[in-house]
């Protein structure tokens, strides 16, 4: 959950809701010492115009995906292979409020896309891969997809241990846009104790810009800041 203020694009002041998780449904011993294992992946991801004239937050757009990936691990270097599906609608609110006219895409995709991961130590990894959309709506949607970027995860705590530094930055270049790059820089403190195990709240500053990566304005060049907590489990 974030707020953001948009200092390039529209609407101006954003909130940003998300939820995903990934189950694992199978998982064994692989070469090399390894494990592998076949996931099912689904997420929401939504904006909101905080701002809307119906004084109530508009519903902008939600981007739900959902898909089935086969990843394996081994020491320090990790990968998938995933299978997935995104589709994108407009928020009724949005299109009856909008102030200008808005050109609804009924954008759909599949894509098959490999990710591949190192972890140079135990606080920095360094990621990336490409993709392919293998069926699209609407049809001349570019097929191609890259991804690389890195997370740094501070090998020194403060407060007694439950406060981390992290910062990641992450840099998509897609054919449905031109290649243009979006960079997302974010920063901040996780909190963790050991008592509950691997759920971890983050409280974390970002810094975005490039094409939106919010599935109906992928055309659109935006650019913002925010604040956001996220909750992992």
């Amino acid at each position: 959950m974030a707020y953001r203020q948009v200092t390039l694009g529209q609407p101006s002041n954003t909130g940003s809701a998300n939820f995903g998780e990934t189950f694992a449904l199978y998982r064994n011993a692989a070469p090399l010492d390894g494990q592998w294992d076949i996931a099912l992946q689904a997420g929401a991801f939504s904006i909101f115009n905080m701002n809307a004239p119906s004084g109530s937050k508009d519903l902008v757009n939600a981007d739900y995906t959902v898909g089935l990936l086969t990843s394996y691990r081994t020491g320090p270097f990790s990968g998938f292979l995933r299978l997935h599906q995104q589709s994108s609608h407009l928020g009724d609110e949005f299109i009856l409020n909008s102030q200008t006219p808005t050109n609804r895409i009924n954008l759909s995709f599949e894509e098959l896309d490999l990710k591949l991961s190192y972890e140079l130590t135990s606080w920095f990894r360094i990621y990336g891969g490409g993709g392919m959309l293998v069926a699209r709506d609407p049809c001349d949607l570019k097929r191609g997809t890259s991804q690389v970027g890195t997370e740094l995860t501070s090998p020194w705590t403060f407060c007694g241990g439950t406060v981390r530094p992290v910062a990641y930055a992450d840099f998509q270049a897609n054919a449905r846009s031109n290649w243009r790059v979006a960079s997302s820089v974010i920063a901040g403190l996780q909190f963790e104790n050991a008592r509950i195990g691997d759920r971890r709240l983050q409280v974390l500053a970002e810094y975005f810009s490039g094409p939106s990566p919010n599935g109906q304005f992928y055309t659109q060049h935006t650019e913002w800041f925010g604040l956001g907590v996220h909750l992992y489990y």
